[in-house]
């Protein structure tokens, strides 16, 4: 025990830091909950107003899945007059080992644009929906201390392609660079962001002068940018559009050009701390909300007379449930806890405090 303190006392006093850990990234509270609004990009990165929509996530469970200690998410998405009442249909994996964010790759997460590949291309023998299923695993996607503008190897595959009678070798490689940090503004907040790039490539791969290594010829490459804030995880997230032109490559395919998304965080109910005033309660007490009405901000106090389990949850005014402040076990005392409701329409909301021997709900108004 005196050699650890003595090491971390040591570097401290030298100024050698400690590598940053990726779960410092991932918020601690096991209610998180984001919601995104989702941009189309036309062919020359413009946005596309009348194509949005929205995306749901939040976490469900932490669990061991496929040998990885995993954070588990669910998400959806779908258009604003739907999203809310919209089942959850897919799940998303990471996992935090020091200073390495691991995803799992699932083809549910690609799998229309690879079905439109699919679609468009027409192969025979080949499917890329299967094709990307071969190699559906946990990857070192997001490293948060490899040096600034280092590339690094997240996936490389070789394969081959038959159409009719021509076999196309093929290489499938995916890479990460950490780029300079950045700043994000959202309709709530300032973030200060880790910022990573991500390409998929896949080349043709052509045996000019064996036995030397193939020459790399890229089909299309396929990028995207993860803007991630401390406590927050992803707050923006941008795929540029992409064109695929077989014409160079003598390959009879058609052209054709697959949209871009912008991913934009518009709220969430993350909670960084809930404080607690010096004040020994009598009774179990919900107070008003202040200010009331607010824009986008306001405070909420509670007291508990005994330790115990709490859940505090906001609803809108057909009772849909859209945000989980708190659910976990409190000792006695009065709290108070800020609610950010930017990204939500104006409106009459509903918040709920529940303990074991106590409900209560109260009303208030956000009004822009």
């Amino acid at each position: 025990m005196k050699k650890i303190i003595y090491t971390i006392a040591l570097l401290l006093g030298t100024g050698i830091t400690l590598p940053q850990q990726a779960s410092d990234y991932f918020p601690e509270q096991p209610y998180a909950r984001w919601e995104y609004k989702l941009t189309v990009l036309d062919s020359l990165s413009n946005e596309i107003d009348s194509l949005h929509y929205y995306r749901h996530d939040k976490i469900i469970d932490e669990a061991v899945f496929e040998g990885k200690q995993a954070k588990i998410l669910q998400t959806k998405s779908g258009p604003a007059e739907t999203i809310y009442f919209q089942p959850y249909l897919d799940s998303i994996f990471f996992n935090f080992s020091g200073s390495d964010g691991n995803e799992y790759f699932k083809v549910g997460y690609v799998k229309l644009l690879l079905s439109a590949l699919d679609s468009v291309l027409n192969i025979p023998d080949f499917n890329f929906v299967e094709f990307f299923t071969s190699f559906e695993d946990w990857y070192a996607v997001y490293r948060f201390n490899q040096p600034v503008n280092d590339e690094y190897t997240i996936l490389l595959l070789d394969t081959s392609v038959t159409i009719d009678t021509l076999t196309i070798p093929l290489r499938l490689e995916v890479r990460g660079v950490r780029l300079p940090d950045d700043s994000i503004s959202t309709l709530f907040k300032d973030f200060s962001c880790k910022k990573f790039a991500r390409k998929i490539v896949v080349s043709l791969l052509l045996n000019v002068l064996p036995p030397l290594p193939p020459i790399e010829v890229p089909i299309f490459i396929l990028e995207d940018y993860i803007w991630i804030a401390e406590g927050y995880w992803i707050v923006r997230g941008v795929i540029p559009p992409i064109n695929i032109d077989f014409s160079e490559l003598n390959i009879n395919l058609p052209s054709f050009y697959i949209p871009g998304l912008i991913t934009d965080l518009e709220y969430t109910n993350i909670i960084t701390s809930v404080e607690k005033e010096p004040i020994i309660p009598e009774q179990v007490e919900l107070a008003q909300n202040y200010p009331n009405p607010f824009n986008p901000s306001t405070t909420i106090k509670f007291s508990v007379i005994e330790p115990g389990f709490v859940s505090l949850k906001i609803y809108n005014s057909i009772g849909e449930e859209v945000a989980v402040l708190l659910e976990q076990e409190f000792s006695l005392g009065s709290y108070k806890v800020e609610w950010n409701a930017a990204g939500l329409p104006s409106g009459f909301y509903f918040y709920q405090l529940k303990t074991e021997s106590f409900v209560e709900a109260k009303k208030m108004i956000f009004l822009k």
